[in-house]
């Protein structure tokens, strides 16, 4: 009797938790403007201003999370973080110069590869957290916490994510899988 009473409790405590979920996270978006800081040539920040959605692939199909409006603040990685990741500076910069390329025309892109912690369901572009979810940088031993949320125009940029590069630049079509999400992302543009 005494191991089904402690049966019984341990079943309660794990339904009562909240499970916590964890993946790679990338983004969709229209990207509307690009500001390079300090400049283009010799860019070590970057912000990318549009509508923005967090995109979880590692379900077996993909999913994203509500769309937000304003801007992403990056950073180029350290020369150590680029060691870690197998990367190179060019390529980071390259898919910079590509989000600028891309600015203004309407065109839905994925791009970037992070990881996050907690339930995607709740994971808001537009909201950083202490506690989980929460979006981290990857790295070889466990990635540290990272503000990747979507900022509002009336925020001053601080504390920029380290940018992670995964296939490029990847161009959205309006037919297909994410044609909900293409017509999403543009409703928020307009």
């Amino acid at each position: 009797m005494r191991i089904k009473a402690i049966a019984l409790l341990a079943a309660a405590v794990l339904l009562a938790t909240p499970l916590a979920a964890s993946g790679p996270v990338g983004i969709y978006g229209i990207v509307e403007k690009v500001v390079f800081e300090p400049d283009e040539a010799g860019s070590e920040r970057v912000q990318v201003w549009g509508a923005f959605a967090y995109a979880e692939t590692s379900t077996g199909g993909w999913r994203t999370s509500k769309v937000a409006r304003g801007y992403l603040y990056f950073r180029a990685p350290s020369p150590a973080a680029l060691a870690a990741l197998r990367e190179t500076a060019d390529n980071v910069r390259r898919e910079w110069a590509d989000l600028k390329a891309v600015a203004g025309t309407g065109q839905v892109v994925a791009f970037g590869s992070w990881g996050y912690i907690g339930g995607f369901d709740a994971l808001d572009p537009g909201v950083g957290s202490a506690t989980p979810p929460y979006v981290l940088e990857w790295a070889p031993q466990g990635g540290a916490k990272t503000d990747l949320r979507v900022r509002p125009a009336s925020e001053p940029p601080a504390s920029p994510a380290m940018y992670q590069t995964n296939a490029g630049v990847v161009r959205l079509t309006e037919q297909g899988s994410h044609a909900e999400l293409v017509r999403t992302l543009r409703d928020a543009i307009r």
